[in-house]
């Protein structure tokens, strides 16, 4: 794991934007929510491909008509989704030379480093996406920042950025069967964080942290 975030901090410094410093541990620099909702639209999270229609074996060649960056992202994306992670890296770090400071690149990224297993790199995917619009505040930020601080085991930061969630998108993520319903046809990956966050709020002491859609 150290090693990787060295190489995710190192891709970043290469690329031309400001590395977080990579950590011996797994614990992440704790970002909380300010209380107010997350809900503008960002066109940069939609439109990735899904793993399930594709298999490894006939997957080569399946995004032959479309930019250098866009296909680097797509085939990245589908190679995290299927746990193939050293094409994942291959095709993330060949786009982030290309064109670092693309925010559908740097989405795709951070969700893929979830699926990875490295929430450091995910981490630093989602804040310089979010440095390069500072005055937006995308509807994608706290489901991504709670299965972040989810993978890395802190409870507290990922419960604060549910609740975030919940209060941006009570839709799809504001109870917890809602969340399950919602995130179904996500990676096992994801869904296996989404398990575990609701794990938490439902083993809390307080009983707010039991009732996210009160919030």
């Amino acid at each position: 794991m150290k090693i990787r975030r060295m190489v995710c901090t190192l891709v970043f410094a290469i690329a031309g934007g400001v590395a977080l410093a990579a950590h011996a541990s797994t614990m992440l620099p704790v970002l909380m929510p300010d209380g107010r909702p997350y809900t503008d639209p960002d066109v940069t999270a939609r439109g990735l491909p899904e793993a399930s229609p594709f298999h490894q074996g006939s997957y080569p060649g399946a995004f032959p008509d479309i930019s250098p960056v866009r296909k680097l992202t797509d085939e990245g994306w589908l190679a995290a989704s299927t746990h193939r992670a050293s094409a994942a890296q291959i095709n993330f770090h060949r786009a982030l030379r290309i064109k670092p400071n693309d925010r559908r690149l740097l989405w795709a990224y951070g969700w893929s480093m979830i699926n990875l297993g490295d929430p450091a790199c995910a981490l630093e995917a989602f804040q310089r996406n979010l440095s390069l619009r500072p005055e937006q505040r995308p509807q994608w930020v706290p489901m991504a920042m709670a299965l972040t601080y989810t993978a890395s085991g802190q409870r507290d930061a990922a419960l604060a950025w549910y609740r975030a969630a919940a209060k941006s998108d009570p839709v799809r993520f504001g109870t917890d069967n809602a969340t399950l319903r919602t995130t179904l046809h996500w990676t096992p990956s994801e869904r296996v964080l989404i398990r575990q966050l609701i794990g938490y709020a439902t083993q809390g002491d307080d009983a707010a942290m039991r009732e996210l859609a009160s919030r």
